[in-house]
């Protein structure tokens, strides 16, 4: 079964290239440009994975990463807080409010790769050959 991510991200050219290196490794993508936008498709629909910016219009990464931990329907989607805020206070109040795992920009698509096979990690060989190469 095709595991399925939300990408949000008020960027589009962050979007786009998450979209397309996610598409690339297997995965099924779904995508939203702020916060709210994101809550409402979490309401709408299953994910197996969510990646969201810190900084985004309505409702920012820390607002839906603390609305997805508090929710017992969504609690336990893991969740990568991919965000430019690169000072301690911000990456503690991250792991605080429950994310799984804290990446600053800019970042590389091995650090990516390497990051959501770390979140999946169930013992399958082939996730740890996937092709990084295009």
């Amino acid at each position: 079964m095709t595991r399925r991510v939300l990408v949000a991200d008020d960027e589009e050219l962050i979007r786009t290239s998450l979209r397309n290196h996610l598409k690339h490794w297997g995965y099924e993508v779904k995508e939203a440009s702020d916060g709210l936008q994101a809550i409402e498709e979490m309401a709408m629909d299953h994910f197996d994975l969510v990646i969201c910016d810190g900084l985004m219009p309505h409702k920012t990464g820390w607002d839906l990463l603390k609305q997805v931990k508090s929710n017992p329907r969504t609690k336990n989607i893991p969740v990568i807080l991919l965000t430019a805020k690169k000072v301690e206070p911000d990456i503690f109040k991250g792991y605080e409010l429950g994310a799984d795992y804290y990446m600053s920009k800019p970042f590389t698509k091995s650090q990516l790769l390497q990051v959501i096979q770390l979140i999946f990690d169930d013992g399958d060989e082939s996730s740890s050959r996937a092709d990084i190469s295009n």
